[in-house]
Protein backbone atom coordinates (compact mmCIF):
# COMPACT_ATOMS: atom_id res chain seq x y z
CA UNK A 1 0.00 0.00 0.00
CA UNK A 2 1.22 3.51 -0.85
CA UNK A 3 0.66 6.80 0.94
CA UNK A 4 1.03 10.06 -0.97
CA UNK A 5 1.40 13.36 0.84
CA UNK A 6 0.65 16.18 -1.58
CA UNK A 7 0.95 19.93 -0.98
CA UNK A 8 -0.57 22.60 -3.24
CA UNK A 9 -0.55 26.34 -2.71
CA UNK A 10 -3.98 26.52 -4.32
CA UNK A 11 -6.46 24.14 -5.95
CA UNK A 12 -9.89 24.03 -7.54
CA UNK A 13 -11.92 20.88 -8.23
CA UNK A 14 -15.01 22.13 -9.99
CA UNK A 15 -18.49 20.86 -9.17
CA UNK A 16 -19.91 20.51 -12.70
CA UNK A 17 -23.52 20.84 -11.51
CA UNK A 18 -22.94 24.35 -10.13
CA UNK A 19 -23.12 27.31 -12.52
CA UNK A 20 -21.87 30.64 -11.15
CA UNK A 21 -19.77 30.94 -9.11
CA UNK A 22 -17.70 27.85 -9.87
CA UNK A 23 -17.56 25.97 -6.57
CA UNK A 24 -14.89 23.43 -5.64
CA UNK A 25 -15.21 20.02 -4.04
CA UNK A 26 -13.49 20.16 -0.63
CA UNK A 27 -11.15 17.26 -1.52
CA UNK A 28 -9.83 15.97 -4.86
CA UNK A 29 -12.49 13.77 -6.52
CA UNK A 30 -11.49 10.14 -7.21
CA UNK A 31 -11.60 10.76 -10.99
CA UNK A 32 -9.01 13.53 -10.59
CA UNK A 33 -6.72 11.25 -8.59
CA UNK A 34 -7.05 8.40 -11.10
CA UNK A 35 -6.27 10.81 -13.93
CA UNK A 36 -3.19 12.07 -12.08
CA UNK A 37 -1.91 8.52 -11.48
CA UNK A 38 -2.36 7.61 -15.14
CA UNK A 39 -0.59 10.76 -16.25
CA UNK A 40 2.53 10.31 -14.11
CA UNK A 41 2.89 6.61 -15.08
CA UNK A 42 2.66 7.27 -18.84
CA UNK A 43 -0.95 6.15 -18.89
CA UNK A 44 -0.80 2.76 -17.25
CA UNK A 45 -4.21 1.12 -16.92
CA UNK A 46 -4.91 2.48 -13.43
CA UNK A 47 -8.63 2.68 -12.76
CA UNK A 48 -11.41 1.94 -10.27
CA UNK A 49 -11.45 -1.73 -11.27
CA UNK A 50 -7.88 -2.48 -10.13
CA UNK A 51 -6.92 0.36 -7.80
CA UNK A 52 -8.42 1.37 -4.45
CA UNK A 53 -8.19 4.93 -3.12
CA UNK A 54 -8.57 6.61 0.24
CA UNK A 55 -8.70 10.42 0.00
CA UNK A 56 -8.41 12.86 2.88
CA UNK A 57 -6.79 16.20 3.62
CA UNK A 58 -7.20 19.77 4.74
CA UNK A 59 -6.79 23.35 3.54
CA UNK A 60 -6.09 26.56 5.42
CA UNK A 61 -8.27 29.04 3.56
CA UNK A 62 -10.82 29.73 0.82
CA UNK A 63 -11.16 32.63 -1.59
CA UNK A 64 -13.34 33.66 -4.53
CA UNK A 65 -11.36 35.08 -7.42
CA UNK A 66 -12.58 36.28 -10.81
CA UNK A 67 -11.02 34.65 -13.83
CA UNK A 68 -11.42 35.21 -17.57
CA UNK A 69 -12.58 32.03 -19.30
CA UNK A 70 -12.54 31.46 -23.05
CA UNK A 71 -15.06 29.12 -24.68
CA UNK A 72 -14.21 27.96 -28.20
CA UNK A 73 -17.48 27.27 -30.05
CA UNK A 74 -17.84 26.23 -33.69
CA UNK A 75 -18.83 29.77 -34.65
CA UNK A 76 -16.74 32.01 -32.41
CA UNK A 77 -14.65 32.50 -29.31
CA UNK A 78 -16.67 33.59 -26.30
CA UNK A 79 -15.20 35.11 -23.16
CA UNK A 80 -16.70 35.42 -19.72
CA UNK A 81 -15.62 36.58 -16.28
CA UNK A 82 -16.46 33.91 -13.69
CA UNK A 83 -15.89 33.95 -9.91
CA UNK A 84 -14.08 30.75 -8.92
CA UNK A 85 -13.72 29.26 -5.46
CA UNK A 86 -10.12 28.38 -4.63
CA UNK A 87 -8.71 26.32 -1.78
CA UNK A 88 -5.38 27.51 -0.34
CA UNK A 89 -2.45 25.80 1.40
CA UNK A 90 -3.81 22.36 0.67
CA UNK A 91 -2.45 19.12 2.07
CA UNK A 92 -3.86 15.89 0.65
CA UNK A 93 -3.26 12.40 2.02
CA UNK A 94 -4.01 9.71 -0.56
CA UNK A 95 -3.66 5.98 0.10
CA UNK A 96 -3.41 3.64 -2.86
CA UNK A 97 -3.73 -0.13 -3.11
CA UNK A 98 -2.88 -1.22 -6.65
CA UNK A 99 -0.86 -3.69 -8.75
CA UNK A 100 0.80 -0.55 -10.17
CA UNK A 101 2.30 0.65 -6.89
CA UNK A 102 5.91 0.28 -8.06
CA UNK A 103 5.16 2.23 -11.25
CA UNK A 104 3.52 5.01 -9.23
CA UNK A 105 6.33 5.23 -6.70
CA UNK A 106 8.99 5.19 -9.43
CA UNK A 107 7.21 7.98 -11.30
CA UNK A 108 6.97 10.16 -8.19
CA UNK A 109 10.65 9.74 -7.39
CA UNK A 110 12.09 9.90 -10.91
CA UNK A 111 9.71 11.57 -13.36
CA UNK A 112 10.73 14.87 -14.95
CA UNK A 113 7.10 15.84 -15.55
CA UNK A 114 5.49 18.85 -13.94
CA UNK A 115 2.92 17.46 -11.51
CA UNK A 116 -0.54 18.99 -11.29
CA UNK A 117 -3.70 17.93 -9.49
CA UNK A 118 -6.86 19.40 -10.93
CA UNK A 119 -6.46 22.24 -13.40
CA UNK A 120 -3.28 22.91 -15.37
CA UNK A 121 -2.46 25.89 -13.16
CA UNK A 122 -2.89 23.96 -9.90
CA UNK A 123 0.67 22.80 -9.47
CA UNK A 124 1.83 20.27 -6.92
CA UNK A 125 4.51 22.04 -4.90
CA UNK A 126 5.62 18.98 -2.95
CA UNK A 127 4.80 15.29 -3.08
CA UNK A 128 6.09 12.42 -0.95
CA UNK A 129 5.31 8.83 -1.83
CA UNK A 130 6.09 5.96 0.51
CA UNK A 131 5.07 2.41 1.24
CA UNK A 132 3.14 1.89 4.46
CA UNK A 133 1.55 -1.06 6.19
CA UNK A 134 -2.16 -1.57 6.53
CA UNK A 135 -3.02 -2.22 10.18
CA UNK A 136 -6.19 -2.90 12.10
CA UNK A 137 -7.50 0.22 13.80
CA UNK A 138 -8.23 0.07 17.52
CA UNK A 139 -11.14 2.37 18.27
CA UNK A 140 -9.38 3.43 21.47
CA UNK A 141 -6.26 4.40 19.51
CA UNK A 142 -5.25 8.00 20.22
CA UNK A 143 -2.19 8.24 17.99
CA UNK A 144 -3.91 9.02 14.68
CA UNK A 145 -4.14 12.37 12.92
CA UNK A 146 -7.50 13.91 13.87
CA UNK A 147 -7.24 17.14 11.87
CA UNK A 148 -8.14 15.76 8.45
CA UNK A 149 -11.41 15.50 6.57
CA UNK A 150 -12.11 12.39 4.51
CA UNK A 151 -14.40 10.88 1.89
CA UNK A 152 -16.42 7.80 2.80
CA UNK A 153 -19.01 5.90 0.78
CA UNK A 154 -22.64 6.83 1.37
CA UNK A 155 -25.26 4.21 2.09
CA UNK A 156 -28.60 4.18 3.85
CA UNK A 157 -27.11 2.54 6.93
CA UNK A 158 -24.35 5.13 7.25
CA UNK A 159 -24.79 7.15 10.45
CA UNK A 160 -21.85 9.50 9.88
CA UNK A 161 -22.57 13.23 9.79
CA UNK A 162 -21.16 15.25 6.91
CA UNK A 163 -21.79 16.73 3.47
CA UNK A 164 -22.98 14.37 0.74
CA UNK A 165 -21.61 14.84 -2.78
CA UNK A 166 -22.37 13.04 -6.02
CA UNK A 167 -19.26 13.17 -8.18
CA UNK A 168 -17.28 11.35 -10.87
CA UNK A 169 -15.64 8.17 -9.60
CA UNK A 170 -13.67 7.61 -12.80
CA UNK A 171 -13.94 8.10 -16.55
CA UNK A 172 -15.51 5.52 -18.85
CA UNK A 173 -13.62 5.04 -22.15
CA UNK A 174 -14.26 3.15 -25.37
CA UNK A 175 -11.87 0.90 -27.33
CA UNK A 176 -10.17 3.99 -28.79
CA UNK A 177 -9.56 5.25 -25.22
CA UNK A 178 -11.89 8.17 -25.79
CA UNK A 179 -13.87 9.41 -22.80
CA UNK A 180 -17.54 8.57 -23.34
CA UNK A 181 -18.85 9.15 -19.84
CA UNK A 182 -18.24 9.07 -16.11
CA UNK A 183 -18.97 6.47 -13.45
CA UNK A 184 -20.74 8.32 -10.59
CA UNK A 185 -20.34 7.79 -6.87
CA UNK A 186 -21.94 9.22 -3.72
CA UNK A 187 -19.40 10.23 -1.08
CA UNK A 188 -19.73 11.83 2.34
CA UNK A 189 -17.19 14.48 3.28
CA UNK A 190 -16.70 14.15 7.01
CA UNK A 191 -14.30 14.66 9.89
CA UNK A 192 -11.86 11.85 10.65
CA UNK A 193 -13.16 11.86 14.22
CA UNK A 194 -16.55 10.82 12.85
CA UNK A 195 -14.97 8.14 10.68
CA UNK A 196 -13.15 6.67 13.70
CA UNK A 197 -16.52 5.31 14.91
CA UNK A 198 -16.60 2.77 12.08
CA UNK A 199 -13.06 2.74 10.63
CA UNK A 200 -11.27 -0.61 10.69
CA UNK A 201 -7.85 0.17 9.17
CA UNK A 202 -5.08 2.75 9.42
CA UNK A 203 -1.36 3.09 8.73
CA UNK A 204 -0.19 4.09 12.19
CA UNK A 205 -0.77 7.81 11.52
CA UNK A 206 -3.82 8.20 9.27
CA UNK A 207 -7.14 6.37 9.12
CA UNK A 208 -7.96 4.70 5.81
CA UNK A 209 -11.36 4.43 4.15
CA UNK A 210 -11.32 2.73 0.74
CA UNK A 211 -13.77 4.10 -1.81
Amino acid sequence: MLRLKIYQESAHFRMPTIGTPYLSYPLPPPSTVYGFLRFITDYRSINFENTKLSIQGSYKGVSFEKERLILDTKKELKTNIIPIQKLHRCEWIIHIKSPHEEDILNAINNSSKVFRLGRKEDLIIDIIGEKVEEMRFNKDENEYNKNMKIYTNWNKENTINGSLFRMAFDTVVNEKKEIIGYKPINLIYTNVRQLSKICKIFDGEYLIEWI
